[in-house]
């Protein structure tokens, strides 16, 4: 009886890590979801112009080559996700975590990372052209040019 109740338990963890179905459809009927659990999801070459994902669980999302123009991604933890070659032109990524997050390519322009946190991130290859980043903690950061980033560790 323990062993089938440590089983169901451990089914339920590993389950409740990975995004939730309804979530993912409100997002793409929407473009809404806020508050929502799409760690995992697979969102490559996707439109999401115009997308609220604020206070989102984005942990391990694919959005690499997505268009993400005007999204919002405000109080989001976006650990580890694939941003590569993405559009985030005009998106607003304040108060994120962005630990470990690929976002190589991707073209940031007149975005906005207010008080984010872009740990371990990689920007290589990046545009930044106006691209705000007010209060960011870099902390072994690679930046668009290669060169790695600490000054906020």
């Amino acid at each position: 009886m323990k062993t089938a109740l440590l089983f169901v338990g451990l089914l339920t963890a590993t389950s409740a890590s990975a995004f939730d179905q309804i979530y993912l459809n409100r997002l793409l009927d929407t473009k809404i979801c806020h508050h929502c659990n799409l760690s995992e999801a697979d969102l490559n070459n996707q439109d999401l112009s115009g997308a609220d994902m604020s206070e989102s669980n984005l942990k391990n999302i694919n959005l690499s080559n997505a268009k993400l123009v005007g999204a919002w991604f405000t109080h989001s933890k976006v650990h580890n996700a694939n941003l590569e070659n993405a559009d985030l032109t005009n998106t607003l990524l304040n108060d994120a975590i962005f630990d470990g997050a690929n976002l190589k390519g991707a073209n940031l322009t007149n975005a906005k990372f207010n008080f984010s946190d872009l740990t371990n991130a990689n920007l290589e290859g990046a545009l930044v052209k106006d691209t705000v980043f007010r209060g960011v903690v870099f902390c072994n950061t690679t930046m668009p040019d290669g060169k790695i980033n600490n000054s906020g560790c």
